[in-house]
C-alpha cells in the first residue's frame, strides 16, 4: 500500500516531537492523556490547549507535512474521493470528503477569512425550522466572545476593523475591491474590510493568497501558527501519515484505545488513551465513529439515535464576475493590484433579509481567482462569492458504503438532496451579487457554480450539538452524549452552519471545550495525586 502523496511530503520533521508513519520505536504503549485525531484548524488549537496545560498528547494526522512549494491542487489530486449524491439521482464517486488531507489541513491553504457568527447564527429558530433537528446552538455568541478574542489575537485578525462601519476606504484593499467599495457605497450599502488571518506587517503581497502556501509566515495557518512552536515540547507526539480507523471499548461508557493504520505500510497499532479529541471535519469525524463498532455500540459510537453523520450541511455558494476598463500600467503599479488576500471587501448587508426566500441571506465578499493567467487579460476582473448557510436535513448525512476504498475500510456516501427554497435563496444572492458588480462599473457579468452539493470545505452538523441526545450527538462541551470521555471539536459540533467562513468560530469553540477538558484532566490528576498513600 502506497500514497503518491509522499512526493509532496516534506523530509524534515516539524520538530523533535513529529515522527512520519507507525516506526517501531515509538513508545505508545502507555495511556495518553489526550489523543487528538486531526491536525487543522480545530485539532492544532486543542493541541495548544492540553500541550501547554502539561498534558501527555498524541496528535494524528492521516497526511504529511508538506513541501512549502505543494500547492492545494497538488494535494487534492492525490486524496481519495466519496460517493456523492442520493438514492433518487444516482451517486458519483468524485465526492469530495476534505478539507485538504496535510498537516494543518485547509488552513495552510485558506484564504484567512475569518469571521465571528452572528447572534442569529446561534438561535435561527425564529426563520428556521427543521423537523427533527433543532437549529438552536447550546451555547451562544456571549459564550465564544472570549474565546474569538483569543483567536483573533493570536492569529493578527483585525476583528475592530471589520467592526468599525467606516465609510473611507482602507489602504488594505486590492485594486478589484477598491472598485467594488465604491461600487457598494453607490448601491447604498455598508462595506467592511474582510477579516482575515494574516499579520499585515510579514505580507509583502506576493501572491494571490490562496491555494498556495505562505512563505513568509504572513498567513496565520496552524502549522506557522500553533504546531511548529509545540513541535519540540516533550509531552507531544505528533504522528503524520497515520490514519484513526476506529475507536474502541472495554466499558460501555469509556472509550479505551484507538485503532491507527500507517497509510504507506497498512502497519494497524492500537494506541491507548483516557480522552479522545475528533477534530477531523464533518465528514471524518462522522464516518471514524460510524467505523467504531463494539459490542458496546453496534451501530458506531455515539450512534444510539442514528445521529451519527446526519444533519451535513455545506453551505450554497456561486461566483459572480465582470469587468472593468483599466490599463494594465495601471494594475501593474497599484501597491497591491491583484495581489494580496484573497478577500479584502466584503458585504453583510442581505444577511438578514425580508425580500430573500425564508427572510435569510448571506454574505457576499470579494473573492480572487487562484490563478494568475485568468488575470492577465485586458481590463481588471472583479469576482465576488456569495456564501449562505443550506438548511438542515435528516436525510443529508455522511454513510458508509458496502464498497471498501484502498486500505480496505467502507467507502463514504456524501448522501446530501439539494432544498428547493436555499436554492431560491442562492437565486435572490447571485442577484445581489450582479447588483454589487453593475454598481462597480462591471460589465460582461457571468456566473460560476460552486457544485457545493458534490462536498464542500465549509462542512458543519454531522456530530450535531444539543442537550437532547435523541436529536443530537453530544452536549454543550463537545462530549458524546453516551460516552465520558469522547469529544468533538470541529464542524460537526454546529447544530445550524452558519452563513459565513466557518473556521474562526471552529477555532474558538475548539479552544472553549479544549480548556473545560484540559481543566477537567488536570483537576482529575491533583485530586488522584493528593489522593495517593505517602511512602515512608
Amino acid at each position: 500500500m502506497t500514497s503518491s502523496l509522499n512526493q509532496y511530503a516534506e523530509d524534515c520533521a516539524l520538530g523533535i516531537s513529529h515522527i512520519h508513519g507507525l516506526r517501531s520505536n515509538i513508545l505508545l504503549d502507555d495511556p495518553f492523556d489526550v489523543v487528538i485525531i486531526g491536525s487543522g484548524a480545530a485539532g492544532a488549537v486543542a493541541a495548544d490547549t492540553f500541550v501547554r496545560a502539561g498534558l501527555r498528547t498524541l496528535l494524528l494526522e492521516e497526511g504529511v507535512r508538506l513541501k512549502a512549494s505543494a500547492k492545494n491542487a497538488d494535494v487534492d489530486a492525490q486524496a481519495g474521493h466519496a460517493l456523492a449524491g442520493n438514492s433518487t439521482q444516482g451517486w458519483n464517486p468524485r465526492g469530495w470528503p476534505w478539507s485538504t488531507r496535510n498537516l494543518g489541513g485547509g488552513t495552510v491553504f485558506y484564504g484567512g477569512a475569518s469571521f465571528r457568527y452572528t447572534d442569529f447564527d446561534f438561535d435561527p429558530s425564529e426563520r428556521i425550522r427543521v423537523d427533527g433537528l433543532p437549529v438552536k446552538w447550546p451555547i451562544n455568541a456571549s459564550d465564544l466572545a472570549p474565546f474569538y478574542n483569543e483567536i483573533e489575537s493570536s492569529l493578527s485578525i483585525d476583528h475592530a476593523g471589520f467592526e468599525s462601519r467606516r465609510r473611507q476606504a482602507p489602504n488594505t484593499l486590492s485594486l478589484p475591491a477598491e472598485h467594488l467599495w465604491e461600487g457598494a457605497l453607490r448601491l447604498g450599502l455598508s462595506p467592511r474590510p474582510t477579516p482575515v488571518a494574516i499579520d499585515r506587517s510579514r505580507c509583502d503581497h506576493c501572491s494571490l493568497c490562496i491555494a498556495a502556501q505562505c512563505t513568509r509566515g504572513a498567513k496565520s495557518d496552524v502549522v506557522n501558527s500553533l504546531l511548529g512552536p509545540l513541535a519540540d515540547m516533550p509531552n507531544l507526539l505528533l504522528l503524520t501519515g497515520v490514519k484513526a480507523v476506529a475507536l474502541t471499548q472495554e466499558k460501555c461508557t469509556h472509550a479505551s484505545a484507538v485503532q491507527c493504520m500507517d497509510t504507506i505500510t497498512g502497519q494497524i497499532s492500537s494506541v491507548r488513551g483516557h480522552r479522545f479529541v475528533l477534530a477531523c471535519n464533518a465528514i471524518q469525524t462522522a464516518a471514524l465513529l460510524l467505523r467504531s463498532i463494539t459490542p458496546y455500540a453496534p451501530g458506531g459510537l455515539g450512534n444510539e439515535h442514528d445521529m451519527v453523520g446526519r444533519g451535513l450541511c455545506m453551505k450554497l455558494s456561486e461566483y459572480s464576475q465582470g469587468m472593468v476598463n483599466a490599463d494594465r500600467q495601471l494594475i501593474n503599479d497599484h501597491p497591491i493590484g491583484y495581489r494580496g488576500p484573497f478577500s479584502t471587501v466584503c458585504t453583510l448587508d442581505y444577511y438578514l433579509d425580508e425580500r430573500c426566500p425564508t427572510g435569510v441571506g448571506g454574505l457576499i465578499y470579494e473573492a480572487k481567482h487562484d490563478d494568475w493567467s485568468l488575470l492577465q487579460g485586458d481590463g481588471l476582473v472583479l469576482r465576488v462569492e456569495t456564501i449562505l448557510a443550506d438548511h438542515p436535513s435528516l436525510g443529508n448525512r455522511i454513510r458508509l458504503s458496502s464498497s471498501t476504498d484502498s486500505w480496505g475500510l467502507p467507502r463514504l456516501m456524501i448522501d446530501y438532496t439539494k432544498n428547493p427554497q436555499d436554492l431560491a435563496r442562492l437565486a435572490y444572492m447571485v442577484e445581489r451579487s450582479a447588483d454589487w458588480l453593475t454598481f462597480a462599473g462591471a460589465r460582461d457579468i457571468q456566473h460560476q457554480v460552486s457544485n457545493f452539493a458534490m462536498g464542500s470545505t465549509h462542512l458543519h452538523g454531522t456530530c450535531r450539538a444539543g442537550d437532547d441526545p435523541r436529536t443530537s450527538v453530544v452536549d454543550r462541551d463537545g462530549k458524546l452524549h453516551s460516552l465520558d470521555n469522547v469529544y468533538v471539536v470541529d464542524g460537526s459540533y454546529m447544530p445550524y452552519p452558519g452563513g459565513v467562513n466557518p473556521t474562526l468560530t471552529i477555532q474558538a469553540n475548539a479552544l472553549r471545550i479544549a480548556r473545560q477538558i484540559a481543566r477537567d484532566a488536570t483537576g482529575h490528576a491533583s485530586a488522584s495525586q493528593a489522593a495517593q498513600p505517602c511512602s515512608n
